[in-house]
């Protein structure tokens, strides 16, 4: 009982904490592209605190956590698609909700949309295979080294405002490790991916346990504690469109979730620290999609803005 309250206190603390940082990567990958690279190195180390957290608990090193895979074509098409559709979406896993938790309940439409890019794509590919590896139970300590080194050398280069900001994505790092130690489920995309599963399999007796709902609340309360800004109801009008183009983004993320076993959040968290080269591949992926999203986007602004003016 006291360990259940204690992981549901750690994920609104959890919560609180991206929607101050506004933690997301869509908008690590916008950074980069503007050549501020700082906030995207400091969410994709966010996982790795897990193994400098472990020796200071009574608890031993777990054989990590998820399953370690190959680097296949599956987890670059399914990062790829993912990365298309948080772009569209405008946010990733953990920023959807937040935006949810603000009062922008149009994000509604991504989470079914996710839901039903998982169930789509066994019913319309075959059975996917993948090339599982051996897990791990130690760390790669020169592997570590090198991350907090170039971590601690971005933070030291950045403006002391933005040095604040990354020092709050770091706690969001250690806060979110301490909770996956804890709970390795925890994650939105994983609850939602094994939803997804009870559905398509009609397995009624294998829905999530009702720990792990609370845990979603536990999160979405602190964003909603967190929010700086919340869009009362009275002012959120639903627009066809608007749900439209958030459904359909949704449903590539699922799509692309599905094919590389999780979306940013899982592959932040878990994929990226278990060293596994399928989480290497499926976060390059993602990255490389979100920025693909984000040009294509930006084009059809400018372009379009430059046809209103010309009429």
């Amino acid at each position: 009982m006291l360990q259940s309250a204690i992981v549901i206190f750690l994920a609104a603390l959890v919560g609180w904490l991206a929607q101050r940082t506004g933690l997301c990567m869509v908008r690590g990958v916008s950074e980069l592209l503007e050549r501020r690279p700082s906030f995207l190195l400091a969410i994709l180390c966010c996982g790795f605190w897990y193994w400098l957290i472990v020796p200071f608990t009574s608890r031993e090193w777990l054989p990590f956590l998820a399953n370690r895979f190959d680097g296949t074509i599956h987890f670059i098409l399914g990062g790829l698609l993912f990365g298309v559709g948080a772009a569209l979406n405008k946010g990733c896993s953990i920023s959807t909700i937040s935006k949810l938790a603000s009062g922008h309940f149009y994000m509604f439409a991504t989470v079914v949309g996710w839901i039903i890019g998982w169930l789509l794509l066994p019913t319309l590919t075959p059975p996917v295979s993948y090339q599982p590896l051996e897990n791990i139970d130690t760390p790669s300590l020169p592997a570590l080294l090198v991350i907090a080194i170039g971590l601690l050398f971005t933070i030291l280069k950045t403006s002391a405002t933005l040095r604040k900001l990354l020092f709050g994505v770091i706690f969001f790092g250690i806060t979110a490790s301490t909770l996956t130690l804890m709970e390795p489920q925890w994650s939105p995309s994983q609850l939602l991916k094994d939803i997804s599963y009870t559905i398509y399999h009609s397995e009624s007796q294998n829905w999530p346990e009702l720990e792990r709902y609370l845990i979603l609340l536990g999160l979405v309360v602190g964003m909603a504690f967190g929010a700086k800004s919340r869009l009362p109801i009275k002012a959120f009008e639903v627009r066809a469109k608007q749900i439209a183009s958030h459904l359909f983004a949704g449903v590539i993320m699922g799509l692309g979730a599905s094919l590389a076993l999780g979306g940013n959040d899982s592959q932040l968290l878990i994929a990226l620290p278990a060293f596994s080269p399928a989480g290497v591949v499926a976060i390059i992926s993602i990255i490389l999609g979100i920025a693909a999203g984000l040009v294509t986007r930006n084009v059809y602004k400018r372009r379009k803005n430059k046809k209103n003016r010309s009429t």
